[in-house]
This record gives structure tokens, sequence and C-alpha cells, in this order.
């Protein structure tokens, strides 16, 4: 699913209204009607009482004024308060609400807002919409600030007034909303904090834009979708085996770290890879041999440290020459003996190659050397580990996500999953995934490598470097959610996403809506 800039939208809508022979009022109708529809179920539902929709002087007003018509066409208790004098609305909200009028619903002035929003069951924000610019000013800006303080549950329309469409930052007052309903695309600021945490539950309501005038803006984001994930998943016939299932190697562990090898491991056997091996420093293999048996293990010449000697490269390139897919970084540690040898398995690598955590470190600074290397690679960089790479301040990093990762990708010429809620999935050419799934449970120790062991997995069974990088996440943050879903997102443990894998890829392959369609999750 394609999502928008502010303009992006503005070019779409135009393009159906001058070509495809739908005009704006008939636009806004769908829309407002559909807003109509789902906060109606909302009403029965969740949030009996008067409904008080709050209308701004532009179009985004005009939907909730429709909106507002519906609703009491349908003998929901409904109040509209009109932040605007008639004549300073736009043509198409002027003929709302005198719709709205005619058809009986109460309209409020702005003086009666603050009783009326206090005894609302439900308030729909109809403020400002995502061709507002700016902060919220004015009266705008008190409408918001009236509706927060109320405390009532919050339906905003398209986006939370006062939120960025294509930042997610809010300079001024922002409605904090429990759902958003976004028309016919969703927004980048609804994926961007503040604005992912204020939008409260997203889902993307079908407006009748044309898919011909969608395809015509060249849009390089996309949203996941679990019918994407569902195409890419490797297929096999009955008489399988693990000979054709795919071969992993991993490079993971130092001295204290070999918990990192094993939820990697695991995670690779668990998403379907047919042989696991996980290569560990001399002192740890035997440690990591004993805490997963399905996988084997490899001991290779450690550093004085603990990690993987310099020299421990040219034999693990030789045994990785019998390889799938590879992936280095687990655990590893820093010290300059480690750092080399994963410099020259990049070098040399003979199989596409995942590389997380320290292995990401021993590039610090230094992107453009991933750019020689001879197989496809797939980065999966915290925000830190990506400001470590791209020798700039975590804050740099963290204030334009987009940018950063296509950044990363660009200069690497990998494929790069920069993690946080939301993670983003960048390659080379530009064209970014959002990833939806996922919650804080993800935020544990070991939770990065087992995602390591997911990609890695997946490379081995055929899938390219993007599928297995947009796939991995995707299964990764769904094995969170349902065990969040069933026992809370505090106290989850990197083993325990491992061990929901296979009943996550299970589903998948059944196939299962996406929240974000569906009127609540």
């Amino acid at each position: 699913m394609k999502v928008v800039s502010a303009e992006q939208m503005r070019s779409i809508e135009n393009r159906v209204f001058n070509n495809y022979g739908l005009p704006s009022n008939v636009v806004m109708e769908i829309a407002g009607r559909q807003v109509a529809v789902l906060a109606r179920r909302l009403h029965h539902e969740k949030h009996p009482g008067n409904i008080v929709v709050v209308c701004g002087k532009g179009n985004n007003g005009g939907d909730g004024l429709v909106a507002a018509r519906w609703l009491r066409h349908w003998d929901v208790p409904v109040q509209a308060v009109v932040w605007s004098a008639f004549d300073d609305l736009p043509p198409d909200a002027q003929h709302a609400l005198h719709a709205a009028r005619m058809i009986g619903v109460q309209i409020l002035m702005p003086a009666q807002a603050a009783e009326a929003l206090h005894n609302a069951g439900l308030v729909i924000d109809a403020v400002l919409g995502t061709g507002s610019l700016g902060s919220a000013r004015g009266l705008a800006a008190e409408a918001i600030k009236l509706i927060n303080q109320a405390g009532r549950p919050v339906l905003a329309i398209d986006i939370p007034s006062g939120i960025s469409t294509d930042t997610g930052k809010a300079e001024g007052p922002a409605v904090r909303a429990d759902y958003t309903f976004t028309f016919g695309l969703p927004k980048l600021g609804l994926f961007q904090f503040p604005g992912a945490d204020l939008a409260g539950k997203l889902t993307v309501v079908d407006i009748g834009l044309a898919d011909a005038a969608i395809e015509a803006e060249e849009i390089d984001v996309e949203l996941t979708l679990t019918a994407d994930v569902k195409s890419w998943l490797p297929s096999y016939s009955r008489n399988a085996h693990k000979g054709t299932r795919g071969r992993v190697l991993i490079a993971a562990a130092s001295r204290g770290m070999t918990g990192a090898a094993a939820l990697a491991g695991e995670a690779a056997l668990r998403v379907g890879a047919g042989l696991v091996h996980v290569a560990a420093p001399e002192s740890s293999q035997p440690v990591v041999a004993t805490l997963r048996p399905e996988f084997m293990t490899l001991a290779f010449p450690e550093s004085a440290f603990g990690g993987f000697a310099e020299a421990a490269a040219e034999p693990f390139l030789a045994r990785a020459a019998r390889a799938d897919a590879l992936a280095v970084g687990p655990g590893m540690g820093t010290d300059p003996e480690v750092q080399a040898f994963i410099r020259k398995v990049v070098a040399n690598a003979p199989a596409p190659l995942v590389i997380d955590a320290d292995g990401i470190k021993a590039f610090s600074g230094k992107p453009e050397i991933l750019a020689e290397a001879p197989v496809p690679l797939v980065l999966t960089p915290h925000p830190g580990e990506m400001a470590h790479l791209l020798g700039i301040s975590l804050e740099e990093a963290q204030s334009d996500r987009f940018s950063t990762v296509r950044l990363a990708a660009k200069m690497t010429k990998a494929v790069v999953l920069l993690k946080g809620a939301y993670s983003l999935i960048a390659e080379p050419g530009g064209v970014v995934w959002i990833n939806p799934t996922g919650n804080r449970a993800l935020g544990t120790g070991g939770s990065g490598d087992v995602l390591t062991g997911i990609i890695a997995g997946l490379l081995a069974q055929g899938m390219g470097a993007q599928e297995a990088a947009v796939t991995g996440a995707y299964m990764h943050g769904m094995a969170g959610d349902r065990l969040a879903a069933a026992e809370g997102e505090d106290g989850v443990l990197a083993g325990d996403l491992a061990d929901e894998l296979p009943r996550v890829q299970r589903d998948l392959r059944v196939g299962l809506p996406d929240s974000f369609t569906e009127f609540w999750g």
C-alpha cells in the first residue's frame, strides 16, 4: 500500500477531479459517509452517547459536516461545532453545512463547544486536514485545546489536527486521537513520532480513488501488507527436505555473549531454514552448543579478548562457500581483531549476508566500504548503530528517519533496515517500506539477534534481500504483537519471539486481514 506526502495526495486528488470524472463534492460525500459508517459503529459498540463533530474552516470540516448529516439521518445523536463564518468556508463545505442544517443537525457556535465536548460520548476531529501548513493557530488551536481538555474518546478525520502530514511533528497544539480514519492512502506523518503516537488506532478508508491516478504519482514509500509477505514466502513440494530448504552459516558470540548466537541460530531454524551452522570463538563454542541442539556449531580461533581472531576469517569463508546465506555480528564484540575478521568476511562473502550489531560497528564512519561487497547485503542497525555507521549524531539519525535510511542504502548499496517503532526498510534505489507490526515487547535483549536469524533463514530459502528484510521485519513484529495480545507487552523474552515464528508463518500462509484496513483489530 502506497504512503503519501501532502503534496502527493493533493496531486492524486486533482488528477481524480480533472481526469476521472469524480468532482470534489462527490469525493467529500464519499469520505464523510465512510466516517459516519465507522463512527456509528463506534457509537453502538464502544462509545454510546452524543457525538460532537468539531469542524474547521477547510474541506476537512466539510467531511465532518457530511458525516454529521449521515449520523443524523441514522438517528445517531450528533451535534456539530463550526469554527468558521459561513462565508469563510470553501464551496463544498458550505454545501455540506447547508445540507446538515436542512436535515436537522444541531449546529453549535464555538462558545458552546466546551460544554458539548465535556458531555460527548465521542468527538470527531475535523478541524485541520492534510492540506494545512505549519502549526495550528488562532481558532484552530483553540478548538484543538478544547478537544484535548474534554478528555473524551476522539476520532480524527484523515490525520489528527495539528500534526504535520509529512513529518508527524507537532509545532503547536495537536489532537490526541484514539482513532484516525485516513482517506484513500495513509500519510507519512502517521508513521513518524509524535504523529504516530497521537493517531491512535489507524484505519485506511477507501474513498474510490482511481488506481491509475495513484500509479501516475510514482510514490516510493510502501506500507507492508500481509498479502505482500504471503506472496514472498517460499513454497515447497511434498518431498522437500533439509537439504532443499537452505543452509545458513552465522558468525556470532564472544566471551559472555553466547546467547546472541543461540537466538540467531534458533530464529533461522524457526523460520524454516533446513540446516543452520553457528560459528563461535573456541572458548564460546561449547556453551553455544548446549543452548540449542538443533543447530550445529563450529569453533574458530579467538582473539585475546574472547572474540573471533582475524585469522579465523579464512577458515570461516571456506565453510561459507557451502552456505546459501550468511550472518555476522550478534554478540561478537568490537575488539580490533573481531572488526578485522568482519571486514574480511564482508569483502569476500560468497553468499547473501546479513550484518547486525557489532558487525555494523566494524564499518563506523566508512559506509562506502560496504558498497564493495560482492554479494547482496542486508544491514539491520538500531538508531545508535546507524548514527555510528554514517558518522552522524543520534539526533540527526532520528530527526528524519526516511532520509537517514535512504542515505544509508545509497551509500552502502545494501538493503538497510532501520529498527524502531515503524521500522523502515530501504533499498539502494530509494524505495522505502514501512513495517506496521510490532510493539514495545520487542524492546528486549536479544530481540535484534532473532531478527538477524529470521532474515538469514529467509535469504537461505531463496528470497531476495529486500523481500527477506521486509518479510523478516513483518514476522518479527507480528510475533511480538501476538505475544503482547496473549501475555502483555512487558516481560516477553527474545526466545519467546523465536518460539512464535512457526505459528506466525502458518497464519501468514493462510492469509490474515491487515489491522489498518479493519475497523479495529
